[in-house]
């Protein structure tokens, strides 16, 4: 009788341990096999995928069950792995035999039935979720009994615990994740940028991308022919704003093609027969709304106010694309990029360049204070608290900014020095 129980035992202990490990992998396998790599799956006419979602989805039905499951062969195991060492293994010495079988089969379900498992599920979370969906839907359904006890418990116990139900995953995780795929090798640079200049584009505000008033180019409504051929010729600009009296007063928008069109050899000019008019949107605006309000409403320009109704600056649809898919230089333009590495490693960066773009494109972490700004020349403007002249340095704790040109009390050009801190010397103490 002996001799049959024995392996009897042992096989019956393999089998509890073997269990053991389903359920244990099943955990690691549904907890962090990616759900959006399995919806695709899905989506191809993957049944099993299919399946894994549906168990996934009701996470607490599926975790009780596996909870259930693992905790009563554990417990099963331990049970019959005393049996064995007390009463056929080492016989008349309980006390060790019943240590001797705790320290061996909480080592055996450590080792085969949690870390190693749990190890190799982690590394085909999808592969092995989409293989045991099947099993789990059974097992699911054999536990509900139980299982259901234990989730009415744990509703009750959370009752009065009433928290808003976080996201997935919030933007700043997708931008992190986004960037880990990048180094992955996946994701290609441009597209990487592509995809982040998407997902940060419904956060943009008007007032941090429009041209500022200083650099906008506009005629008065009373100007000669001759004036408004030369403000297209110089500027090469498509369309050009127009203003009664001042750049607050702005009326309207004149298109080259009109007036070349109805005017360039005519004596005279009427402007309100070749003037279109133009939208004014507050500088608080997002972008995205704005870029619908314009392809709504077949308009290329739109002129940025402030709560007083005076000219912030304007704004074209030509800029709003480049915040999403980066500058875009035609024949007109003077190419001007807004940081340029020296071979110094010192950059050169214009005053009007945003000051978080140019930080990171220059591998520098900058503490804003209190400046509310966009610009690096607001920025080196706020530091000094008043117009700088050329040359003048701020000198900050790990960069140095020096003015390079200063244009009608505007900072047009700064050098970015970086510093690094040095690393502090061992006591020889």
């Amino acid at each position: 009788m002996v001799d049959i129980l024995v392996p009897a035992l042992i096989i019956a202990l393999g089998i509890l341990v073997g269990l053991s490990a389903f359920f244990g992998a099943s955990e690691t396998a549904f907890t962090t096999m990616n759900r959006i790599r399995m919806k695709n799956y899905a989506k191809e006419g993957n049944k099993k995928a299919e399946k894994a979602l549906r168990i996934s989805e009701d996470y607490d039905k599926l975790i009780t069950t596996l909870l259930i499951g693992n905790n009563f062969v554990n417990i099963t195991a331990a049970t019959v792995s005393t049996i064995l060492f007390v009463s056929f293994l080492m016989q008349g010495s309980e006390g060790t035999a019943a240590a001797v079988s705790t320290v061996a089969i909480t080592l055996i379900i450590l080792t085969f039935g949690e870390i190693t498992p749990k190890c190799i599920a982690k590394e085909k979370a999808e592969k092995l979720a989409m293989s045991l969906a099947g099993v789990l839907s059974v097992l699911i359904k054999v536990f509900y009994p139980m299982s259901i006890l234990f989730i009415k418990l744990k509703k009750l116990l959370t009752r009065s615990i009433q928290e808003e139900e976080a996201p997935s995953m919030t933007e700043e995780e997708l931008i992190v994740m986004i960037d880990e795929i990048e180094e992955e090798g996946t994701l290609e640079k441009r597209e990487s940028d592509l995809i982040k200049s998407a997902v940060e584009f419904d956060d943009k505000m008007v007032g941090e991308m429009c041209t500022p008033r200083v650099d906008v180019i506009a005629v008065d409504v009373t100007a000669s022919k001759e004036k408004i051929k030369k403000a297209f010729r110089d500027t090469g600009f498509s369309r050009i704003p127009v203003y009664r009296g001042n750049i607050d007063q702005i009326v309207g928008v004149i298109y080259g093609k009109d007036f070349y069109n109805r005017f360039a050899d005519s004596a005279e000019i009427r402007m309100d027969d070749v003037m279109r008019p133009v939208k004014f949107i507050p500088e608080s605006m997002k972008i995205s709304v704005l870029l619908k309000d314009l392809q709504r409403s077949k308009m290329h320009m739109a002129v940025v106010i402030d709560e007083f109704g005076g000219t912030v600056g304007i704004v074209t649809l030509e800029d709003i694309i480049e915040e999403l898919i980066g500058e875009i230089w035609d024949e007109s333009d003077e190419v001007e990029h807004d940081l340029t590495e020296n071979p110094d490693g010192s950059y050169i960066a214009l005053g009007g360049a945003n000051i978080n773009d140019v930080m990171e494109g220059a591998g520098i972490k900058l503490d804003l204070g209190d400046y509310t700004g966009n610009t690096i020349g607001g920025f080196v403007l706020h530091m000094f608290g008043r117009i700088p002249a050329a040359n003048d340095t701020v000198e900050l704790e790990n960069a140095r900014i020096t003015v390079r040109s200063v244009k009608k009390r505007r900072i047009r050009e700064v050098m970015i020095v970086k510093i690094e801190k040095p690393s502090e010397e061992p006591s020889s103490e």
